[in-house]
């Protein structure tokens, strides 16, 4: 039996979803000489496409047979094909999403075409991931577009998007992207079970997403991994790694995560090994410093003074003289002056940054020593300590606070408490887990096929396999041809030539 739409009741029902909004855009005319409605929102469009494709065809429409959709899928020239919506709080739905709906008198409910055009960013480098050699197109706010920049990569059908709806008042896409029979399927299906069980009001950036997908308790450390490049997360997919993308989020989210992924970088892979080698050892140590290095100090000189070097220990003497503040409390002082500094040096307009930057970090500075405030020995050590710490820009923010946590434990307990600091900071760190993977593999628990892209960074041609850190169905990554080929050199009579003989 034929089901056909009153076209009054359904075209008044999506007007009054959006009550007096201005931005509902409805047209009224006739179709093959019965009466349609069209509704849209204004700005999320490509009118002139859809003016040439959809509007111009259904008003030289000249008959109209049931069922509607067939005459006028062979009428109308959309670029996505027609789908219908059979009530009218779908069919306002649909149009908050961006799609085109019309209503024609006594069809079988709402057809939707979509055309749609946001406005977007371009593609362009990432703010905070600049590289030297390799791609340099990051992700934007257009959902679309970032699926795309994946596919580009990866062009295999094994490339799998589940999309999925998040948000009561947003309907944010939320995309878990993975390559089938390399990502292990019950990580991707807890994830889209996690996806699938967010009960918000809405969605507006990636980082909300990330929340819901975090393993276990609050912690300081990230355990959902992020990135703005399309080259490293199909690195990490390639790994066996699933990626989520948000729609509006030039944030991408990969899991499982470790923590050792945030001392790696894209250009590690695109250098030589022992390059990338070098650049790893000194980020985990610029790490180390930045964290240990303020409360080191504020331990030796309060209890452990004698450890210091006789001729370090009269020129810190020398600088401290007459400071009116302990250790423990100067270098307090002097960490809230550099957040302090840093926080608005981000947030105020790109060149008063810059000139705030230089006024806090000279300026002020040198007045405070000037004045008997502050030490020099102090202000040196706290600015090594931040540049140390931007050796690893996804570890400033856990960095920052367990530097302000070992300096106050290193001023109650000395050397003694920052060992048992570090040895509480292990124990948290190894009892951490993502998705089933240790947050701090390989090394614990130690997985020796996993080291030779650890702190040692392999060439390419030796990682046969991919990381035994990541669950995955293949394991298998280069093949081994086994194939050598010995350079001989021949001497010619004016010139060296070269022979390459399997």
């Amino acid at each position: 039996m034929e089901k056909k739409t009153d076209y009054a009741k359904f075209s008044d029902a999506v007007k009054s979803a959006f009550g007096d909004g201005n931005d509902l855009i409805r047209m009224d005319f006739d179709v093959a000489g019965r009466s349609a409605s069209v509704f849209f929102i204004d700005g999320v469009i490509d009118k002139e496409l859809c003016e040439l494709n959809i509007f111009s065809p259904l008003k030289a429409l000249s008959s109209l047979a049931y069922p509607y959709i067939d005459r006028l899928n062979a009428a109308t020239r959309p670029t996505t094909a027609i789908k219908l919506n059979y009530s009218p709080e779908e069919a306002a739905q649909t149009v908050a999403d961006g799609d085109i709906v019309l209503i024609i008198d006594g069809g079988e409910g709402a057809f939707v075409f979509s055309e749609r055009k946001y406005p977007t960013r371009g593609i362009q480098e990432p703010p905070v991931s600049n590289v030297l050699r390799g791609p340099r197109e990051g992700f934007v706010e257009d959902f679309k577009a970032n699926c795309v920049m994946i596919r580009r990569r990866l062009r295999t059908p094994r490339l799998r998007f589940l999309n999925f709806k998040v948000g009561r008042l947003t309907n944010t896409v939320v995309s878990v992207a993975y390559i089938s029979g390399v990502a292990d399927k019950k990580i991707v299906d807890e994830i889209c079970r996690r996806i699938k069980s967010i009960d918000i009001d809405g969605i507006v950036e990636s980082s909300y997403v990330a929340a819901f997908l975090e393993d276990g308790g609050q912690s300081l450390f990230d355990r959902v991994g992020t990135s703005e490049k399309p080259d490293i997360v199909c690195a990490k997919m390639l790994e066996g790694r699933a990626a989520v993308i948000v729609d509006g989020s030039p944030v991408v989210l990969t899991l499982p995560f470790i923590l050792l992924e945030h001392l790696q970088a894209s250009e590690d892979y695109y250098v030589k090994s022992f390059r990338a080698t070098l650049i790893r050892t000194i980020r985990i140590m610029a790490l180390l410093i930045a964290v240990l290095l303020p409360a080191s100090y504020v331990a030796l000189q309060e209890f452990q003074y004698q450890m210091f070097p006789l001729k370090f220990l009269v020129t810190i003497m020398n600088s401290v003289y007459g400071i009116p503040l302990t250790p423990m409390f100067e270098m307090l002082l002097v960490l809230l002056i550099f957040e302090i500094l840093s926080e608005a040096s981000v947030r105020m307009p790109r060149y008063v940054g810059m000139a705030l930057s230089v006024v806090g970090a000279i300026v002020l500075g040198e007045t405070a020593v000037k004045a008997g405030l502050l030490s020099t020995p102090t202000i040196l050590i706290i600015s090594v300590s931040t540049i140390g710490l931007y050796c690893v820009p996804d570890e400033v923010n856990t960095g920052s606070v367990l530097r302000l946590i070992f300096v106050a434990v290193a001023g109650v307990l000395g050397l003694f408490g920052i060992i048992l600091g570090g040895v509480i900071l292990t124990a948290h760190l190894v009892d951490l887990r993502s998705y089933g993977t240790s947050y701090i593999a390989p090394f614990a628990p130690a997985l020796p096929g996993d080291w030779n892209d650890a702190v040692f960074k392999a060439g390419v041609t030796e990682l046969y396999e991919r990381p035994y850190s990541i669950p995955t169905k293949n394991r298998k990554r280069l093949k081994r041809c086994g194939i050598r080929f010995p350079i001989k050199y021949i001497r010619g009579s004016s010139r060296y030539s070269r022979s390459f003989l399997r």
